[in-house]
């Protein structure tokens, strides 16, 4: 029979020396050490598997159970110590570490056996030593704070161990101190002051709880960070990865809401327990771990934890090879479903487990350029690009590189980041895309990337839409689908619909800077302008550099007639983008309504220096419309429309900044978009 277990070792200090010098009094230490310690073992739900001389093995449910028990054992004999002579003394080294143990024939084995066995002799005299594995799990839970000793080889153990200690303060520090996780602080207060708080801090957990906890759902999940404790730093990205990934094969899971990437980054780096990082993502379950990658091997560590409560639902660890990634990816989906009580319906079931690649370094190039692509310079995606093409060349039947090659040349062709002309990005983007779906024709990320071709590039809206709900249909937690289609159903005029997605997206990833202000415009364009301003600035209070945020809000500032706001969003967002054509043009065509024609003529001068591309264009159009050149801009409206510049699909949505809107040019220009 195989779990995982807290598993404690034990060990007298000096015991054997003591032995060959009275050993008379050692057997007497040994049986006072053994009446000590045994009650708490059973006030802590242990199991005592094995009693060897002065060492104790033990067995416990939970790593907190286990760490409370060493931490009250070592009180208490530093407690006995203070009255006793110095050679009746008893000194204890304490080993932990949570990880599969075996039992066969009436015996324990397993790799957190030997574990635990190698971590006690590192512990100080009196003191606590610890895994990485125990003490994240116990980070918040326990009196004292939790310091990172080092790196260690353990006998027998084939990967380095991180290894941490439990401070007591009784101890001197240890010199191989490398950081801290912090613990509860030990504050102490008069009894009537204690009283006092603990009546008020009663009375508002009561009121407050079930608003900030328990609405959340257990099913609203998210996968923090997983830590990198590989000893090559360079392999930050596979921990990334493997968070990524882990995200998107449980999104495919209906019954669960599963927060995206974009919003868990912010807490790579972060001190915030659970339960505040609970609040904050509006979850009820968090999934968290670490990656040790080794050659062509990991060791993967996870653990469910109940935001409400901080218990640990399930915790396992992984030692795979690495052509083995996917299928542990699916075998952590489904336990997660397991012990979240979700049925997987079948269809969901064989997406988890649909063969991806085997090939180790088609694998890693794809996280690698996955790790750049998210970086959205126009550096980062050049490298994203080599490295997808990288794993292409690997293996030419995965299909994931394909589909973030398609969305790097959308992002090339669409949106300026890059130097490839606009026709062979489109172009590119286009084949990548398809040879995804030929792969994989249920591979959600290709579907929303052929939807976002379609929408943004082809002007294809029926194929655009059917591509955005296929994608959703495969994948319902995928925020950014739900995201693209709010858009494209914001341009076709279908707010209350552009709403529904955008609210589905911003559940699925509150902290994305881009679809809250995807939200604060869905809100604009429905003349909710109390409601965008507002959210835009929740945006703001994110990512206050934000460029988009404060160009949305300066817009909807315009539309309200607040000028002077308007004015001041709209030059922090032209500093932020470095000076973006089209702000530009949008603060032209506010001075133009402030009577400001000279302001407005400067910024036209600046954008007709060549080279003029359409995004500066567009701009001088803006402009041209705004200080009564209608004509000129018209025409230049025309010419964009005919080569499918992106903006202009805003036109029917967003018309406050197309002057004579009625006119009949105007018109025409939405009947040749089919708007």
């Amino acid at each position: 029979m195989r779990r995982l277990s807290a598993i404690m070792f034990t060990d007298m200090v000096g015991y054997s020396a003591l032995t060959q010098k009275n050993e008379a009094l050692a057997l007497e230490l040994l049986d006072e050490h053994r009446k000590i310690l045994r009650p708490f073992f059973t006030k802590y739900d242990g199991r005592e598997i094995e009693t060897a001389g002065d060492a104790f093995f033990v067995e416990f449910n939970s790593a907190v159970e286990a760490t409370n028990c060493a931490i009250e054992i070592q009180t208490v004999l530093h407690e006995r110590n203070k009255t006793e002579p110095q050679e009746r003394r008893i000194g204890l080294r304490i080993g932990l570490h949570i990880g599969d143990v075996v039992y066969m024939d009436n015996h324990v084995h397993g790799d957190g056996v030997n574990i635990a066995a190698r971590m006690e002799p590192l512990a100080q005299p009196g003191g606590i030593c610890i895994s990485e594995d125990v003490a994240r799990q116990i980070r918040n839970k326990v009196s004292y704070p939790v310091i990172k000793l080092g790196e260690e080889k353990l006998k027998n153990i084939s990967m380095p161990m991180d290894i941490y200690c439990i401070v007591l303060p009784w101890l001197k520090p240890d010199q191989r101190v490398k950081g801290t996780f912090r613990g509860k602080k030990n504050i102490g207060y008069g009894l009537a002051s204690l009283f006092v708080l603990a009546i008020i801090g009663y009375l508002f957990f009561i009121k407050n709880y079930r608003s900030e906890n328990s609405s959340h759902s257990k099913l609203r999940l998210a996968v923090l960070p997983f830590a990198n404790i590989s000893s090559d730093s360079g392999n930050e990205y596979f921990a990334d990865g493997m968070t990524e990934e882990l995200i998107s094969s449980l999104s495919k899971i209906s019954g669960l809401n599963v927060i995206a990437r974009t919003s868990v980054m912010k807490y790579k780096v972060t001190d915030k327990d659970i339960s505040q990082i609970g609040r904050e993502l509006m979850v009820g379950s968090i999934l968290e771990g670490s990656v040790r990658k080794m050659e062509n091997k990991a060791r993967i560590t996870v653990q469910l934890i109940d935001v409400s409560t901080q218990e640990h639902l399930w915790s396992t660890e992984y030692d795979r090879d690495l052509k083995d990634i996917f299928i542990t990816q699916s075998e952590i989906a489904q336990n997660v479903a397991t012990e979240l009580k979700v049925r997987l319906v079948s269809s969901e079931k064989e997406q988890l487990e649909k063969s991806t690649t085997d090939n180790r370094i088609a694998f890693e190039e794809y996280l690698i350029g996955k790790h750049f692509l998210n970086q959205k310079t126009p550096e980062s995606i050049q490298t994203a690009l080599i490295h997808f093409e990288n794993s292409i060349k690997e293996d030419s039947a995965f299909a994931f590189p394909y589909a973030s090659l398609a969305y790097c040349y959308t992002l090339i062709g669409v949106a300026g980041y890059g130097d490839i002309s606009r026709d062979v990005a489109e172009t590119k983007a286009k084949e990548a895309v398809m040879k995804a779906l030929q792969i994989d024709a249920t591979l959600a990320e290709a579907h929303a990337a052929l939807g976002y071709i379609k929408f943004r590039i082809d002007w294809d809206w029926k194929g655009a839409e059917k591509e955005f709900k296929r994608a959703i249909d495969l994948k319902p937690g995928y925020a950014t689908a739900h995201e693209w289609y709010a858009l494209f159903l914001a341009i076709q005029v279908r707010l209350d619909e552009a709403l529904k997605e955008m609210q589905t997206a911003y559940q699925l990833d509150p902290l994305s800077s881009s679809v809250n202000t995807g939200l604060a415009r869905i809100y604009d364009f429905r003349n909710e302008n109390d409601k965008s301003i507002a959210q835009i600035n929740k945006t703001l209070g994110l990512d206050p550099n934000y460029a988009e945020a404060h160009f949305t809000v300066g817009m909807t500032y315009t539309k309200i007639k607040e000028y002077e706001k308007s004015e001041m969003e709209l030059k922090k967002a032209i500093e932020l983008s470095n000076r973006r054509p089209v702000i530009l043009g949008i603060l032209g065509a506010l001075y133009a309504r402030e009577g400001k024609t000279d302001e407005a003529k400067k910024l036209l001068t600046e954008l007709e220096s060549p080279p003029v591309n359409n995004d500066k264009l567009y701009a001088i159009a803006v402009i041209k419309n705004s200080i009564g050149q209608t004509g000129e801009a018209l025409n230049i409206f025309e010419k964009l429309v005919d080569e499918k510049y992106g903006i202009m699909v805003y036109m029917k949505v967003q018309k406050d900044f197309f002057e004579n809107s009625d006119n009949p040019g105007y018109q025409q220009m939405l009947k040749k978009m089919r708007l």
